[in-house]
């Protein structure tokens, strides 16, 4: 990459517009690249942000859909003007920098390697498969926050938690549903524990944590800790459900994880919705 790049005029997002941007579209409908190193992705990275190091832009453009809006980032900013020069320059129309990277953006980003949480579901062979495992997560997730629920410290939040342990059950709803769809037939009596990639699942939840070692950890916390643990968690499973609406095998495993990606949406608004309130006393 030329040196000029990184000094050349770009069209750049600030932090609330990016947010604003994302709220609004299906990941589907644009290109969100880091341009950082892997060891910075893990640390920290917006939700369903494709990695490609600024360094190998140039050999991956092939990754990228040129006719959809894009918008890069990195750590402060300079990186990723330099990319959305390149990137201009090779032909993409639409394309934005975010304004002061990562660190602008402060919070609702999530952790771990590119393929993080993909490999929980590199047994599944089919779309029934992928759902049944992701009916299990969201299982562990209905059993964490219900235990919290029942914790005297969470007292006087356990309304908070006992809500977010219907908004689980309104997405194994969802689940069941999709398999029907799917599959043209009924979960069965054994739904999902009777398929063979869900052995060995029972004790794991969104973000792929085990409730055992969660739930001791949450033990004497405060409750604005307990959000945020659940907020985390939330956002992990939005970027592993966006991952997996790009790379599950077929067509209707695609549809699957994409009505996922818009139900782990609205629940992450909802959670954002319920962390503030706490935070205000409310």
């Amino acid at each position: 990459m030329a040196i000029r790049d990184y000094f050349r005029p770009v069209d750049t997002m600030t932090a609330e517009q990016v947010r604003e941007f994302l709220e609004r579209h299906d990941p589907a409908d644009y290109n969100l690249v880091d341009v950082r190193q892997p060891g910075e992705y893990q640390q920290g990275h917006l939700p369903g942000a494709r990695l490609i190091p600024v360094a190998e832009l140039a050999h991956r453009l092939s990754e990228l859909d040129p006719a959809k809006p894009t918008i890069t980032y990195c750590a402060l900013g300079m990186r990723s003007r330099a990319a959305a020069s390149a990137l201009v320059t090779a032909g993409f129309q639409n394309v934005s920098s975010l304004a002061g990277g990562i660190k602008a953006w402060q919070s609702g980003t999530a952790t771990g390697p590119p393929e993080a949480g993909m490999s929980f579901f590199s047994a599944a062979a089919g779309a029934d498969e992928m759902i049944a495992l992701a009916w299990l997560l969201e299982e562990g997730s209905r059993k964490f926050y219900f235990a919290i629920s029942q914790m005297p410290a969470a007292s006087e939040a356990a309304a908070i938690f006992s809500s977010l342990v219907k908004a689980e059950e309104h997405h194994q709803g969802t689940l069941k549903a999709l398999y029907r769809e799917i599959t043209g037939r009924e979960p069965g009596p054994d739904f999902p524990e009777g398929l063979s990639v869900a052995q060995g699942t029972d004790d794991r939840m969104e973000g792929n944590v085990s409730v055992s070692e969660a739930l001791a950890w949450a033990g004497g916390k405060e409750i604005r800790d307990l959000l945020e643990l659940s907020m985390a968690l939330e956002i992990d499973s939005y970027d592993r459900y966006i991952k997996m609406s790009r790379t599950a095998p077929g067509e209707n495993a695609k549809k699957v994880f994409a009505r996922l990606v818009a139900e782990e949406k609205e629940h992450l608004a909802r959670m954002a919705d319920l962390l503030d309130r706490s935070a205000a006393g409310g």
